[in-house]
Protein backbone atom coordinates (compact mmCIF):
# COMPACT_ATOMS: atom_id res chain seq x y z
CA UNK A 1 0.00 0.00 0.00
CA UNK A 2 1.67 3.06 -0.69
CA UNK A 3 0.61 6.29 -2.08
CA UNK A 4 2.54 7.01 -5.12
CA UNK A 5 -0.55 8.70 -6.92
CA UNK A 6 0.85 11.70 -5.08
CA UNK A 7 4.15 11.18 -3.36
CA UNK A 8 5.23 9.93 -6.65
CA UNK A 9 9.15 9.81 -5.90
CA UNK A 10 9.43 8.06 -2.17
CA UNK A 11 6.61 6.20 -2.45
CA UNK A 12 7.13 5.63 -6.32
CA UNK A 13 10.62 4.33 -4.90
CA UNK A 14 8.96 1.87 -2.95
CA UNK A 15 6.64 0.51 -4.73
CA UNK A 16 9.34 -0.08 -7.64
CA UNK A 17 11.34 -1.70 -5.19
CA UNK A 18 7.87 -3.89 -4.13
CA UNK A 19 7.45 -5.04 -7.99
CA UNK A 20 11.32 -5.79 -8.22
CA UNK A 21 10.96 -8.02 -5.04
CA UNK A 22 8.48 -9.82 -5.77
CA UNK A 23 9.18 -11.21 -9.11
CA UNK A 24 11.59 -13.43 -7.11
CA UNK A 25 8.99 -14.57 -5.50
CA UNK A 26 6.54 -16.10 -8.04
CA UNK A 27 4.26 -18.48 -5.92
CA UNK A 28 3.04 -15.44 -3.87
CA UNK A 29 0.24 -13.49 -5.14
CA UNK A 30 1.21 -9.61 -4.94
CA UNK A 31 -0.53 -6.38 -5.68
CA UNK A 32 -0.81 -2.73 -4.57
CA UNK A 33 -3.41 -1.15 -3.54
CA UNK A 34 -3.13 3.49 -3.26
CA UNK A 35 -3.27 3.55 1.05
CA UNK A 36 -6.20 5.58 1.02
CA UNK A 37 -8.80 2.48 -0.78
CA UNK A 38 -6.68 -0.19 1.32
CA UNK A 39 -6.99 1.10 4.49
CA UNK A 40 -10.85 0.92 3.44
CA UNK A 41 -10.64 -2.46 1.94
CA UNK A 42 -9.00 -3.80 4.74
CA UNK A 43 -11.53 -2.31 7.56
CA UNK A 44 -13.88 -3.94 5.26
CA UNK A 45 -12.69 -7.58 4.34
CA UNK A 46 -9.34 -8.20 6.33
CA UNK A 47 -9.73 -11.91 5.40
CA UNK A 48 -8.37 -10.81 1.57
CA UNK A 49 -5.30 -9.80 3.09
CA UNK A 50 -2.25 -12.03 4.63
CA UNK A 51 0.53 -9.29 4.23
CA UNK A 52 0.64 -6.11 4.19
CA UNK A 53 3.94 -4.40 2.85
CA UNK A 54 3.96 -0.67 2.82
CA UNK A 55 5.95 1.99 4.49
CA UNK A 56 6.65 2.90 8.23
CA UNK A 57 3.69 5.72 8.66
CA UNK A 58 0.97 3.84 6.35
CA UNK A 59 2.08 0.88 8.63
CA UNK A 60 2.01 2.50 11.89
CA UNK A 61 -1.59 3.50 11.13
CA UNK A 62 -3.12 0.03 10.13
CA UNK A 63 -1.61 -1.60 12.28
CA UNK A 64 -3.73 -0.19 14.88
CA UNK A 65 -6.34 -0.31 12.71
CA UNK A 66 -6.09 -3.95 12.43
CA UNK A 67 -5.00 -4.93 15.99
CA UNK A 68 -8.80 -2.61 16.48
CA UNK A 69 -10.77 -5.38 13.96
CA UNK A 70 -9.35 -7.99 15.87
CA UNK A 71 -10.92 -6.62 19.47
CA UNK A 72 -8.11 -4.31 20.45
CA UNK A 73 -5.13 -2.10 19.91
CA UNK A 74 -4.11 -3.66 23.23
CA UNK A 75 -3.91 -7.60 21.68
CA UNK A 76 -1.19 -6.87 19.17
CA UNK A 77 2.66 -7.15 18.92
CA UNK A 78 5.26 -6.41 16.85
CA UNK A 79 9.00 -6.96 15.80
CA UNK A 80 11.19 -4.70 14.48
CA UNK A 81 14.11 -6.64 12.63
CA UNK A 82 17.91 -5.44 12.13
CA UNK A 83 20.67 -6.79 10.85
CA UNK A 84 22.09 -7.02 14.13
CA UNK A 85 20.13 -6.26 16.50
CA UNK A 86 15.94 -6.75 16.72
CA UNK A 87 12.94 -5.16 18.97
CA UNK A 88 9.70 -6.68 19.98
CA UNK A 89 6.92 -4.75 21.26
CA UNK A 90 3.39 -4.18 21.76
CA UNK A 91 1.87 -1.93 18.72
CA UNK A 92 0.08 0.37 21.21
CA UNK A 93 2.26 3.69 23.02
CA UNK A 94 2.71 3.78 26.64
CA UNK A 95 -1.06 4.57 27.59
CA UNK A 96 0.14 6.68 31.02
CA UNK A 97 -3.02 7.67 31.88
CA UNK A 98 -3.97 3.91 32.75
CA UNK A 99 -0.24 2.91 33.91
CA UNK A 100 -0.26 1.34 37.55
CA UNK A 101 -3.63 0.94 37.57
CA UNK A 102 -3.88 -2.81 36.57
CA UNK A 103 -6.11 -2.14 33.44
CA UNK A 104 -4.34 -2.29 30.82
CA UNK A 105 -4.33 -5.48 28.51
CA UNK A 106 -0.38 -7.15 28.21
CA UNK A 107 -1.46 -9.42 25.04
CA UNK A 108 0.03 -6.78 23.06
CA UNK A 109 3.37 -7.49 24.75
CA UNK A 110 2.93 -11.55 25.27
CA UNK A 111 2.53 -11.60 21.44
CA UNK A 112 5.35 -9.54 21.19
CA UNK A 113 7.14 -12.07 23.09
CA UNK A 114 6.23 -14.70 21.12
CA UNK A 115 7.69 -13.50 18.31
CA UNK A 116 10.85 -13.15 19.83
CA UNK A 117 11.22 -16.71 20.82
CA UNK A 118 10.56 -18.05 17.56
CA UNK A 119 13.32 -15.40 16.48
CA UNK A 120 15.65 -16.39 19.09
CA UNK A 121 15.12 -20.48 18.59
CA UNK A 122 12.62 -21.47 20.84
CA UNK A 123 8.79 -21.83 18.68
CA UNK A 124 8.08 -24.66 20.89
CA UNK A 125 7.70 -22.50 23.99
CA UNK A 126 6.06 -19.63 21.82
CA UNK A 127 4.09 -22.27 20.88
CA UNK A 128 2.97 -22.83 24.55
CA UNK A 129 2.91 -19.34 26.06
CA UNK A 130 0.27 -18.69 22.67
CA UNK A 131 -1.24 -21.34 23.41
CA UNK A 132 -2.16 -20.38 26.69
CA UNK A 133 -3.09 -17.10 25.34
CA UNK A 134 -5.64 -18.30 22.77
CA UNK A 135 -7.02 -20.32 25.82
CA UNK A 136 -7.52 -17.26 27.88
CA UNK A 137 -9.40 -15.42 25.78
CA UNK A 138 -11.55 -18.76 24.55
CA UNK A 139 -12.63 -18.95 28.21
CA UNK A 140 -14.23 -15.43 28.14
CA UNK A 141 -11.34 -14.12 30.75
CA UNK A 142 -11.14 -10.83 29.55
CA UNK A 143 -9.83 -7.13 30.02
CA UNK A 144 -11.71 -4.02 29.95
CA UNK A 145 -10.73 -2.94 26.64
CA UNK A 146 -11.97 -6.47 25.22
CA UNK A 147 -15.04 -7.26 27.36
CA UNK A 148 -18.82 -7.87 26.24
CA UNK A 149 -21.27 -8.74 28.18
CA UNK A 150 -23.19 -12.13 27.17
CA UNK A 151 -19.66 -12.91 25.27
CA UNK A 152 -17.56 -12.34 28.39
CA UNK A 153 -17.30 -14.47 31.18
CA UNK A 154 -15.33 -12.31 33.50
CA UNK A 155 -13.84 -8.82 33.67
CA UNK A 156 -10.20 -8.88 34.85
CA UNK A 157 -7.33 -7.02 34.95
CA UNK A 158 -3.66 -7.00 34.10
CA UNK A 159 -2.70 -9.29 36.80
CA UNK A 160 -5.47 -11.72 36.78
CA UNK A 161 -5.15 -12.07 32.84
CA UNK A 162 -1.37 -12.27 32.98
CA UNK A 163 -2.45 -15.21 36.21
CA UNK A 164 -5.05 -17.21 33.62
CA UNK A 165 -2.28 -17.16 30.89
CA UNK A 166 0.26 -18.72 33.43
CA UNK A 167 -2.28 -21.23 34.25
CA UNK A 168 -2.76 -22.34 31.20
CA UNK A 169 0.54 -23.49 30.37
CA UNK A 170 0.91 -26.76 28.75
CA UNK A 171 -2.96 -26.38 27.80
CA UNK A 172 -4.14 -26.50 24.04
CA UNK A 173 -7.39 -23.99 22.96
CA UNK A 174 -10.73 -26.19 21.93
CA UNK A 175 -12.31 -23.74 19.61
CA UNK A 176 -9.60 -21.72 18.52
CA UNK A 177 -6.80 -23.64 16.22
CA UNK A 178 -3.90 -24.38 18.31
CA UNK A 179 -0.71 -22.65 17.36
CA UNK A 180 2.62 -24.94 16.33
CA UNK A 181 5.74 -23.33 14.83
CA UNK A 182 7.12 -26.06 13.63
CA UNK A 183 10.68 -25.53 12.56
CA UNK A 184 10.02 -21.89 12.20
CA UNK A 185 12.97 -19.78 11.09
CA UNK A 186 14.94 -16.42 12.22
CA UNK A 187 14.35 -13.86 10.00
CA UNK A 188 17.77 -12.72 8.10
CA UNK A 189 18.10 -9.47 6.86
CA UNK A 190 20.38 -9.74 3.57
CA UNK A 191 22.95 -7.29 4.12
CA UNK A 192 22.57 -3.91 2.28
CA UNK A 193 24.73 -3.64 -0.67
CA UNK A 194 24.76 0.34 -1.63
CA UNK A 195 24.88 1.18 -5.24
CA UNK A 196 26.86 4.16 -6.59
CA UNK A 197 25.06 6.54 -8.71
CA UNK A 198 25.73 9.37 -11.15
CA UNK A 199 24.47 12.06 -9.24
CA UNK A 200 23.93 16.02 -11.32
CA UNK A 201 22.63 18.71 -9.46
CA UNK A 202 20.02 20.49 -11.79
CA UNK A 203 18.07 23.04 -9.55
CA UNK A 204 17.04 23.84 -6.20
CA UNK A 205 13.70 24.73 -4.48
CA UNK A 206 14.32 28.09 -2.42
CA UNK A 207 11.37 28.09 0.20
CA UNK A 208 10.74 31.92 1.54
CA UNK A 209 8.50 33.45 4.31
CA UNK A 210 6.88 36.38 2.71
CA UNK A 211 3.85 38.29 3.15
CA UNK A 212 3.12 40.08 0.53
CA UNK A 213 0.40 38.35 -1.67
CA UNK A 214 0.40 39.40 -4.85
CA UNK A 215 2.72 36.27 -6.66
CA UNK A 216 3.81 38.58 -9.94
CA UNK A 217 5.41 41.02 -7.71
CA UNK A 218 7.37 37.75 -6.01
CA UNK A 219 8.54 36.26 -9.23
CA UNK A 220 9.47 40.06 -10.81
CA UNK A 221 11.78 40.75 -7.95
CA UNK A 222 12.97 37.24 -7.81
CA UNK A 223 13.92 37.42 -11.84
CA UNK A 224 15.52 40.62 -11.14
CA UNK A 225 17.77 38.74 -9.02
CA UNK A 226 18.60 35.91 -10.76
CA UNK A 227 21.53 35.54 -13.26
CA UNK A 228 22.73 32.39 -13.75
CA UNK A 229 19.96 30.62 -12.79
CA UNK A 230 15.99 31.14 -13.87
CA UNK A 231 13.02 31.20 -12.10
CA UNK A 232 10.85 28.64 -13.43
CA UNK A 233 7.96 28.40 -11.04
CA UNK A 234 6.78 29.25 -7.65
CA UNK A 235 3.88 27.22 -5.93
CA UNK A 236 2.02 28.31 -2.26
CA UNK A 237 0.46 25.40 -0.72
CA UNK A 238 1.45 22.88 -3.48
CA UNK A 239 -0.27 25.10 -6.26
CA UNK A 240 1.05 27.19 -8.92
CA UNK A 241 0.53 30.52 -8.48
CA UNK A 242 3.75 31.89 -10.85
CA UNK A 243 3.97 32.35 -13.70
CA UNK A 244 0.14 32.41 -14.86
CA UNK A 245 -1.75 31.80 -11.32
CA UNK A 246 -4.74 31.87 -10.27
CA UNK A 247 -6.69 34.41 -8.62
CA UNK A 248 -8.85 33.24 -6.58
CA UNK A 249 -5.89 30.83 -5.45
CA UNK A 250 -5.75 31.01 -1.26
CA UNK A 251 -2.45 32.11 -0.44
CA UNK A 252 -0.07 31.70 2.82
CA UNK A 253 3.02 32.94 3.33
CA UNK A 254 5.17 30.19 2.50
CA UNK A 255 6.33 29.96 -0.88
CA UNK A 256 8.21 27.77 -3.11
CA UNK A 257 10.36 28.90 -5.74
CA UNK A 258 12.27 26.79 -8.38
CA UNK A 259 15.61 27.82 -9.75
CA UNK A 260 16.98 26.19 -12.56
CA UNK A 261 19.54 26.29 -15.50
CA UNK A 262 18.93 28.92 -17.90
CA UNK A 263 19.43 26.41 -20.68
CA UNK A 264 17.05 23.96 -19.60
CA UNK A 265 14.19 23.41 -21.63
CA UNK A 266 11.42 23.81 -19.41
CA UNK A 267 8.37 24.55 -21.99
CA UNK A 268 8.71 20.61 -23.15
CA UNK A 269 5.94 18.01 -21.94
CA UNK A 270 8.73 16.34 -20.13
CA UNK A 271 11.54 18.98 -19.43
CA UNK A 272 15.04 18.71 -19.75
CA UNK A 273 17.29 20.29 -17.21
CA UNK A 274 20.94 21.12 -17.39
CA UNK A 275 23.24 20.89 -14.83
CA UNK A 276 23.95 23.86 -12.14
CA UNK A 277 26.80 24.45 -9.25
CA UNK A 278 26.54 24.83 -5.83
CA UNK A 279 28.15 28.17 -6.08
CA UNK A 280 25.41 29.45 -8.42
CA UNK A 281 22.73 28.58 -5.52
CA UNK A 282 24.92 30.27 -3.05
CA UNK A 283 25.74 33.71 -5.08
CA UNK A 284 21.87 33.44 -5.63
CA UNK A 285 20.68 32.64 -1.56
CA UNK A 286 23.45 35.85 -0.74
CA UNK A 287 21.41 37.79 -2.96
CA UNK A 288 18.06 36.90 -1.70
CA UNK A 289 19.84 37.57 1.93
CA UNK A 290 20.84 41.21 0.51
CA UNK A 291 17.20 41.72 -0.91
CA UNK A 292 15.63 41.30 2.60
CA UNK A 293 13.96 38.04 1.53
CA UNK A 294 13.58 35.64 4.74
CA UNK A 295 14.98 32.10 3.16
CA UNK A 296 13.51 29.15 5.27
CA UNK A 297 15.02 26.06 3.71
CA UNK A 298 16.31 25.02 0.16
CA UNK A 299 16.18 21.60 -1.85
CA UNK A 300 18.08 20.57 -4.08
CA UNK A 301 16.79 19.04 -7.52
CA UNK A 302 19.10 15.80 -8.96
CA UNK A 303 19.09 13.28 -11.70
CA UNK A 304 20.68 10.13 -11.27
CA UNK A 305 21.72 8.18 -14.00
CA UNK A 306 20.21 10.57 -15.86
CA UNK A 307 16.18 10.19 -14.35
CA UNK A 308 14.86 12.92 -12.58
CA UNK A 309 14.67 12.03 -8.98
CA UNK A 310 12.40 15.52 -8.08
CA UNK A 311 8.54 15.81 -8.66
CA UNK A 312 7.55 18.45 -10.76
CA UNK A 313 5.17 20.82 -9.45
CA UNK A 314 1.21 21.24 -10.07
CA UNK A 315 0.87 23.12 -13.62
CA UNK A 316 4.94 22.79 -14.42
Amino acid sequence: MVKDNIMKQTDGLFHDIFKEIAQEYPELEANSQIIDIGAANLADRPQNFDVVVTLNLYGDIISDIVAQIAGSVGMAGSSNIGEIVSMFEAIHGSAPDIAGKNLANPSGLLNAAVMMLVHIGQPDIAAKVNNAWLLAIEEGIHTGDIFKAGVSRIKVGTKEFADAVIGNLGHLPEKFKPVSFGKAKKIIIPEYKKIIQKKELVGVDIFLDWTGNDPNELGNKLKSLSNDLMLKIITNRGVKVYPDGQPETFLIDHWRCRFVSKNALIQQEDPSYHPISHKQIAELLLKLDSAGFDTIKTENLYYFNGKRAFSLGQGE
